[in-house]
């Protein structure tokens, strides 16, 4: 679920116009499957806030929020949660880049899926 909207877009799309990745990659996303939803917030001091909630089921708390640090290594996101929302094996996550623009967010998840984010105004 809230792995989705950790994985982020192409890193070459990302270092264009001479602009670190990173300040690229800064500022807040939502996303919406079928069966869940979200925001994040990449802040430019590499911390991050993300909420997650279901849709269409409610196994979980209403609103599940996380915070952690993120960076850009190559052409991967690594984000490590601070919490306790995850467990232990799940608080490091290192995702490839699939696609990104100003607004947009394209993400393959671990599990092959794709997610699309979009930038919030």
């Amino acid at each position: 679920m809230l792995v989705r909207i950790i994985a982020i877009p192409a890193f070459a799309a990302l270092t264009g116009c001479g602009h670190p990745a990173e300040s690229k990659l800064v500022g807040s996303w939502q996303w919406k499957s079928c069966d869940d939803a979200g925001d994040i917030a990449y802040r430019a001091d590499h911390t991050f806030t993300s909420r997650d909630w279901a849709v269409t089921y409610t196994h979980q708390p209403p609103i599940v929020i996380d915070v952690g640090e993120w960076h850009i290594r190559r052409d991967r996101l690594v984000i490590d949660f601070k919490g306790e929302t995850r467990p232990p094996d799940a608080r490091h996550v290192e995702l490839p880049f699939t696609f990104f623009d100003t607004d947009t967010l394209l993400v393959r998840t671990a599990d092959g899926r794709m997610s699309t984010f979009e930038r919030l105004k």
